[in-house]
Protein backbone atom coordinates (compact mmCIF):
# COMPACT_ATOMS: atom_id res chain seq x y z
CA UNK A 1 0.00 0.00 0.00
CA UNK A 2 2.78 2.44 0.68
CA UNK A 3 4.67 1.34 -2.47
CA UNK A 4 1.50 2.72 -4.71
CA UNK A 5 1.25 5.75 -2.35
CA UNK A 6 4.40 7.05 -2.94
CA UNK A 7 4.30 6.08 -6.58
CA UNK A 8 1.14 8.18 -6.87
CA UNK A 9 2.17 11.08 -4.99
CA UNK A 10 5.50 10.88 -7.34
CA UNK A 11 3.06 10.79 -10.11
CA UNK A 12 1.37 13.47 -9.07
CA UNK A 13 4.52 16.00 -8.17
CA UNK A 14 6.21 14.84 -12.02
CA UNK A 15 2.72 15.42 -13.73
CA UNK A 16 3.03 19.24 -12.00
CA UNK A 17 6.29 19.53 -13.80
CA UNK A 18 5.43 18.38 -16.92
CA UNK A 19 2.58 20.84 -17.32
CA UNK A 20 4.33 23.21 -15.53
CA UNK A 21 6.89 23.57 -18.41
CA UNK A 22 4.76 22.33 -21.54
CA UNK A 23 1.12 24.10 -21.05
CA UNK A 24 1.26 27.05 -19.32
CA UNK A 25 1.80 30.35 -21.41
CA UNK A 26 5.04 31.24 -19.96
CA UNK A 27 8.04 30.41 -21.63
CA UNK A 28 11.88 31.18 -20.70
CA UNK A 29 12.30 34.27 -19.50
CA UNK A 30 14.94 36.91 -21.70
CA UNK A 31 17.42 35.57 -18.87
CA UNK A 32 16.77 32.08 -18.64
CA UNK A 33 17.81 32.13 -22.62
CA UNK A 34 20.00 34.25 -22.24
CA UNK A 35 22.17 31.80 -19.90
CA UNK A 36 21.42 29.20 -22.21
CA UNK A 37 22.67 30.67 -25.20
CA UNK A 38 26.22 31.36 -22.88
CA UNK A 39 26.26 28.28 -22.12
CA UNK A 40 25.90 26.92 -25.68
CA UNK A 41 28.17 30.02 -26.90
CA UNK A 42 30.65 28.65 -24.16
CA UNK A 43 30.59 24.73 -24.55
CA UNK A 44 31.20 25.88 -28.85
CA UNK A 45 34.23 27.29 -28.00
CA UNK A 46 35.54 24.28 -26.53
CA UNK A 47 37.81 21.75 -28.33
CA UNK A 48 34.71 19.66 -30.62
CA UNK A 49 32.23 21.48 -28.92
CA UNK A 50 31.25 22.96 -32.85
CA UNK A 51 28.64 20.10 -32.54
CA UNK A 52 26.84 21.21 -29.35
CA UNK A 53 24.23 23.90 -30.48
CA UNK A 54 21.23 25.27 -29.02
CA UNK A 55 18.76 23.05 -31.11
CA UNK A 56 20.58 19.89 -29.92
CA UNK A 57 20.45 21.19 -26.18
CA UNK A 58 16.62 21.77 -26.59
CA UNK A 59 16.41 17.66 -28.41
CA UNK A 60 18.50 16.28 -25.24
CA UNK A 61 16.50 18.12 -22.53
CA UNK A 62 13.12 17.06 -23.90
CA UNK A 63 14.57 13.00 -23.61
CA UNK A 64 15.86 13.83 -20.31
CA UNK A 65 12.76 15.15 -19.41
CA UNK A 66 10.82 12.39 -20.29
CA UNK A 67 13.03 9.82 -18.26
CA UNK A 68 10.70 9.68 -15.64
CA UNK A 69 7.32 9.79 -17.18
CA UNK A 70 8.73 6.73 -18.89
CA UNK A 71 9.76 5.16 -15.72
CA UNK A 72 6.72 5.93 -13.99
CA UNK A 73 4.56 4.72 -16.71
CA UNK A 74 6.45 1.32 -16.21
CA UNK A 75 5.87 1.11 -12.60
CA UNK A 76 2.16 1.24 -12.79
CA UNK A 77 2.15 -1.08 -15.58
CA UNK A 78 2.56 -4.98 -14.82
CA UNK A 79 6.17 -6.11 -14.66
CA UNK A 80 5.64 -7.50 -18.28
CA UNK A 81 4.00 -4.58 -20.11
CA UNK A 82 7.33 -2.10 -19.01
CA UNK A 83 7.40 -1.05 -22.84
CA UNK A 84 3.73 0.61 -22.63
CA UNK A 85 5.79 3.04 -20.71
CA UNK A 86 6.88 4.39 -23.49
CA UNK A 87 3.90 4.44 -25.50
CA UNK A 88 2.26 6.38 -22.36
CA UNK A 89 5.57 9.24 -23.03
CA UNK A 90 4.64 9.19 -26.66
CA UNK A 91 0.98 9.80 -26.15
CA UNK A 92 1.70 12.50 -23.58
CA UNK A 93 3.89 14.40 -25.68
CA UNK A 94 1.24 14.14 -29.08
CA UNK A 95 -1.32 15.72 -26.49
CA UNK A 96 0.75 18.41 -25.24
CA UNK A 97 2.26 19.00 -28.44
CA UNK A 98 -1.94 19.30 -30.02
CA UNK A 99 -2.46 21.58 -27.05
CA UNK A 100 0.35 24.00 -27.57
CA UNK A 101 -0.33 24.08 -31.16
CA UNK A 102 -4.55 24.97 -30.81
CA UNK A 103 -4.29 26.60 -27.49
CA UNK A 104 -1.15 28.54 -26.14
CA UNK A 105 -0.05 30.82 -29.27
CA UNK A 106 3.08 31.85 -27.02
CA UNK A 107 4.32 27.98 -27.76
CA UNK A 108 5.33 26.49 -30.61
CA UNK A 109 4.71 22.69 -31.52
CA UNK A 110 7.11 20.84 -33.18
CA UNK A 111 6.82 17.19 -33.66
CA UNK A 112 10.95 16.75 -32.96
CA UNK A 113 9.33 17.32 -29.86
CA UNK A 114 6.95 13.86 -30.03
CA UNK A 115 10.65 12.33 -31.27
CA UNK A 116 12.52 13.40 -28.15
CA UNK A 117 9.93 13.31 -25.36
CA UNK A 118 9.29 9.64 -26.79
CA UNK A 119 12.84 8.68 -27.22
CA UNK A 120 12.65 9.58 -23.67
CA UNK A 121 9.84 7.52 -22.06
CA UNK A 122 11.65 4.54 -23.89
CA UNK A 123 14.84 5.06 -21.97
CA UNK A 124 13.32 5.24 -18.85
CA UNK A 125 10.47 2.60 -19.40
CA UNK A 126 13.53 0.64 -20.59
CA UNK A 127 15.23 1.10 -16.91
CA UNK A 128 12.38 0.18 -15.39
CA UNK A 129 11.88 -3.27 -17.36
CA UNK A 130 15.85 -4.11 -16.87
CA UNK A 131 15.67 -3.17 -13.28
CA UNK A 132 12.52 -5.43 -12.87
CA UNK A 133 14.29 -8.40 -14.58
CA UNK A 134 17.28 -8.28 -12.45
CA UNK A 135 14.60 -8.39 -9.13
CA UNK A 136 14.00 -12.34 -8.34
CA UNK A 137 9.60 -12.85 -9.42
CA UNK A 138 6.97 -11.88 -7.51
CA UNK A 139 6.06 -14.53 -5.00
CA UNK A 140 2.23 -14.93 -6.86
CA UNK A 141 4.49 -15.39 -10.06
CA UNK A 142 7.15 -18.08 -8.32
CA UNK A 143 4.08 -19.70 -6.77
CA UNK A 144 2.28 -19.91 -10.11
CA UNK A 145 5.43 -21.25 -12.09
CA UNK A 146 5.71 -24.07 -9.34
CA UNK A 147 2.03 -25.98 -9.71
CA UNK A 148 1.93 -25.49 -13.30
Amino acid sequence: MFRKLLLLALTAGYAWVIWRMTLTPQVFTHAQNAFVLHAVAWVQALPHGAWFTYDRVEFLANIAMFVPVGMLAALWLPRRWWLLGAVVAVGLSVGIEVAQALYLPYRVADPRDVLSNGLGGLLGATLVGLFRSLLPAPRRQRLRARTA
